[in-house]
């Protein structure tokens, strides 16, 4: 009687792991963005979104050209990371930024990167974020 409890239970809290686990793994880590910018070729980009979104900022890894990506730097009163994601796009290796905008205003997100063989930290891609209200009638 007791061991068909005990299977029960833990068969339970095994599904609701599992269940967790589900959200976080396709490339907006169970987010949706309402907005994805992608920088390939660009160097920078501007976006708007409302207070309270989730957008992303998608980059090619510069692993290619000899460089790694150390972080990103942004207003932490303006901008919250949610997720940091590294994946492989057809063979491509990529990095996405998740960030909620939290209050109004301007705020840049510099993706910064460093050389494999050590030396000085660089902006490898930037975004200017303008946050508004969102222009509803209940805003």
């Amino acid at each position: 009687m007791f061991k068909r409890m005990y299977f029960f239970a833990f068969l339970l809290i095994f599904i609701l792991a599992l269940s967790a686990c589900a959200g976080s793994s396709s490339v907006n880590g169970g987010l949706s963005p309402v907005e994805t910018i992608v920088l390939d070729d660009e160097y920078s980009a501007a976006l708007s979104v409302g207070k309270n979104e989730v957008f992303a900022l998608d980059v090619l890894s510069p692993a290619a050209k000899g460089y790694r990506i150390t972080g990103a730097a942004f207003d932490p009163v303006m901008l919250r990371m949610e997720r940091f994601l590294e994946y492989d796009d057809d063979g491509e290796p990529r990095a996405r930024y998740l960030f909620t905008a939290m209050q109004e205003g301007v705020s840049d997100v510099l993706v910064r990167m460093v050389s494999v063989d050590g030396g000085d930290v660089i902006t490898y891609r930037q975004a200017t974020v303008t946050i508004g209200s969102g222009g509803g009638w209940f805003d």
